[in-house]
């Protein structure tokens, strides 16, 4: 028989055994819950910060885009301006009451066309030296623009750049909507101001014409700044022009001027009821900022209603793992919807890149006859001479002038003028070798820079050139002649040295009866070619 004693200390041990047990199992239990609870929580915040990370990249992305878009749509009509600028001639800019009304009627379809061709352009305005205004689009009866008046017209002086100029943000008085005027000085060949183009440039239509080709989402919206946080433009409209007469409609959230900056931000619309991840960029060559703001209430709901069933799976398991299948279902097809966005980002900047490569191939080129402009022949004649001083290569030079082509004009009007232009610069390039090069020089001037050639094959080559141009029809002109001056290029000597010979010897054509060709003189010379200049 068992001692009571040693019985209750067996009894005690037992029960010792099993509260050590129930002990661990509890312990053991909790740690797994709270493990597991540790791992969905922290699944759940690295889930949160990978989708908040793809929309930051998105908003960056699209805020990117429309500053970059924002800025082309500004540079196209910065290069209008340079064309109109760089078609303008001196009897063009002289003041109105000198001038006659069929030139004054020319200057308006130039420009008429210019806004046809640029929907942000409001207004243009061509001044002569003195500020008086030679035409404008649109016309009114006194002559000048309902945007542009005289005393908007600032002083011209004579170290102004040709480069156009911006000016601040300003209201159209009439529709109330912001303005930007961009100013193009004109300079004639001595150096002085001889007029000045001016635009007036809608900057919601500038913003507006991005998104019509890359719709946003509803509750997204982007917007135009200027460095005072003023808004601008936006898109969709947050503020009617009768609004925005009276006072300057909040941008994107009620940002000062100090965080105009470019950090992503979470925002929140005035009245409250939108939540905004915003992106702000500064556009390229313009002092104006662009934000874009994507709606983040959906998603923001759906991880905060999460957090709630993150607090009921701590007392329940199958609620925790529902949560879970749950957070990974939204992962998984928010993931999916931000790597299609990301497709058609990556597709939106092939298709960018294409347009600026096209773009730089269209101003290589003379918009009239095809050839080469003077900027892209000034490149190619500096290589020229690269070459030649490294390797002794040997080039001419061809300058080209179309005899009496103001009388073209005069007797045939500007358009058959221009067909001219453009048929002869179809003959140059069928006498041509495939690795010469023509350029338009300016107006009825051209160039060509014979690669290879010495003073006699340039010779022999101005000559097929001339005689081609003698013998080609220019209907409804009777005859078309060319006169040419050569030069080959010398070692030592500079591009404008070149050109200034070759001018010279172009010269003595025209003075000693056109249709001929001069070569300037040159050591390379045969003494038989020396006999034929002289």
């Amino acid at each position: 028989m068992v001692a009571p004693d040693r019985q209750f200390d067996s009894l005690r041990r037992v029960a010792a055994g099993r509260f050590a047990y129930l002990s661990r199992s509890v312990v053991a239990t909790w740690v797994t819950a709270m493990a597991f609870i540790a791992i969905l929580f922290f699944g759940w915040m690295h889930g949160k910060a990978t989708i908040e990370q793809q929309l930051r990249e998105h908003v960056l992305a699209m805020a990117q885009l429309a500053a970059d878009r924002t800025a082309l749509s500004f540079d196209s009509v910065a290069k209008a301006l340079q064309t109109i600028g760089d078609g303008l001639g001196t009897d063009d800019l002289e003041p109105a009451q000198q001038g006659a009304q069929e030139r004054r009627l020319v200057l308006q379809t130039m420009l008429i066309r210019a806004r046809g061709r640029n929907p942000s352009v409001v207004s243009l305005v061509i001044t002569d030296a003195a500020g008086h205004t030679l035409a404008a689009s649109p016309y009114h009866a006194d002559g000048a623009s309902s945007t542009i008046r005289p005393k908007d017209i600032p002083p011209l002086s004579q170290d102004d750049r040709d480069t156009p100029a911006i000016s601040a943000p300003f209201r159209d008085p009439a529709s109330g909507i912001w303005l930007v005027r961009m100013t193009h000085r004109i300079s004639g060949s001595s150096g002085l101001t001889s007029g000045m183009l001016l635009a007036n440039v809608a900057i919601d239509e500038a913003l507006g014409r991005i998104f019509q080709q890359y719709p946003i989402a509803g509750g997204d919206m982007v917007s135009l700044h200027d460095p005072a946080n003023r808004l601008l433009a936006s898109f969709p409209p947050m503020v009617r022009p009768e609004a925005a007469r009276t006072e300057d409609g909040p941008g994107i959230g009620n940002a000062s001027a100090e965080s105009l900056d470019e950090s992503v931000r979470y925002v929140t619309a005035p009245a409250g009821d939108v939540v905004r991840l915003v992106a702000t960029r500064k556009l390229s060559r313009y002092p104006f900022y662009v934000s874009y703001g994507q709606s983040v209430d959906a998603w923001l709901l759906k991880w905060r209603q999460e957090q709630f069933v993150l607090a009921i799976a701590s007392l329940a398991a199958l609620i925790v793992t529902a949560a879970i299948t749950t957070g990974i279902q939204r992962r998984l097809a928010l993931t999916g919807q931000l790597q299609k966005v990301r497709g058609d980002l990556e597709e939106t900047n092939v298709a960018l890149r294409a347009t600026l490569a096209a773009a730089e191939m269209l101003a290589a080129r003379d918009q009239l006859t095809g050839l080469c402009n003077r900027r892209n022949f000034d490149q190619r004649l500096e290589a020229a001479i690269a070459r030649a001083t490294r390797h002794g290569d040997v080039f001419s030079l061809l300058m080209l002038d179309i005899d009496h082509f103001k009388n073209v004009n005069d007797y045939y009007g500007h358009a058959t003028g221009d067909d001219v232009l453009r048929r002869f610069g179809e003959v140059l390039s069928e006498r041509l070798r495939p690795y010469d090069v023509a350029a338009r020089w300016g107006g009825e001037e051209f160039v060509v820079l014979a690669d290879g050639a010495t003073l006699d094959n340039a010779r022999m080559l101005a000559e097929q050139i001339r005689e081609s141009v003698a013998s080609t029809p220019f209907s409804p002109v009777p005859r078309v002649t060319v006169s040419i001056g050569i030069a080959d290029y010398m070692q030592g000597e500079s591009g404008d040295d070149l050109l200034r010979r070759a001018d010279k010897a172009l010269y003595g054509a025209k003075r000693n009866g056109r249709n001929r060709v001069i070569a300037a003189e040159s050591g390379q010379t045969s003494p038989m070619l020396r006999r034929q200049s002289a």
